[in-house]
């Protein structure tokens, strides 16, 4: 179990990180001429909370199955989150300036856990990177398949993280993410949001979905497997 002070130590610091993030996001400097974006960027109110939330989840989750090494990956994933969540809601872009960088310093922080714990992690963590990449280059390629470049880009970073974590947490992460962004069009269908041929922002779906299998994939399976 993870002591309650690295909980709120990792929520505290990460949330303070938000919380600054989010006031540069609010600046819009992330546009650019492509985006054709006219409206004001969102109150950044959330950023914070938020981050701190991820940070958090993933003291306890990643820290408390005694995952120590795996942390600062997890935690840079909970900024990580929040930033791609806000840009891809307002412009329906994933940075490659973000995405590239950010997806580096986490396979970095990977290899240096798996090293760290030592066995085949890293193999799992390979797997898991192309399986999702894979994934996403095949719905990317399919007429209507509602991916883009950010998507594909994205994908190995989330599967690297999922694959350490196991095959079961990448199954579940990327379930999660089709569920999460199938039901979240449909709300927005219904709600008169968007039409039929609408844009919609599919990098969310794929964040949250790795915070599902993080908090919720022992229990999804054992209830998916009768156990």
């Amino acid at each position: 179990m993870t002591p309650w002070w690295v909980v709120a130590a990792c929520a505290l610091v990460l949330g303070v990180v938000g919380h600054l993030t989010g006031r540069e996001l609010a600046t819009g400097g992330y546009r650019i001429p492509e985006d054709e974006a006219t409206h004001a960027p969102r109150n950044p109110w959330w950023t914070g909370p938020a981050t701190a939330l991820f940070a958090g989840t993933a003291a306890v989750f990643v820290g408390g199955d005694a995952r120590w090494a795996a942390l600062p990956a997890f935690l840079l994933l909970a900024w990580l989150t929040v930033a791609l969540i806000w840009i891809d809601l307002d412009v329906h872009r994933l940075p490659v300036g973000l995405v590239v960088p950010g997806g580096a310093a986490i396979a970095g922080l990977l290899v240096v856990a798996s090293l760290s714990e030592g066995g085949r992690r890293w193999v799992s963590a390979l797997i898991g990177a192309v399986a999702m990449g894979l994934v996403y280059v095949v719905l990317a390629l399919l007429p209507g398949g509602g991916v883009g470049g950010g998507d594909v880009r994205l994908a190995p970073v989330l599967g690297g993280l999922l694959g350490w974590l196991g095959i079961g947490h990448l199954t579940v992460g990327i379930a999660a993410g089709f569920v999460i962004g199938g039901v979240g069009a449909v709300i927005l269908l219904v709600g008169g949001r968007v039409g039929m041929k609408s844009s919609i922002a599919y990098g969310p779906a794929m964040c949250l979905g790795v915070w599902v299998a993080v908090v919720g994939t022992s229990r999804i399976l054992t209830w998916l497997l009768g156990g």
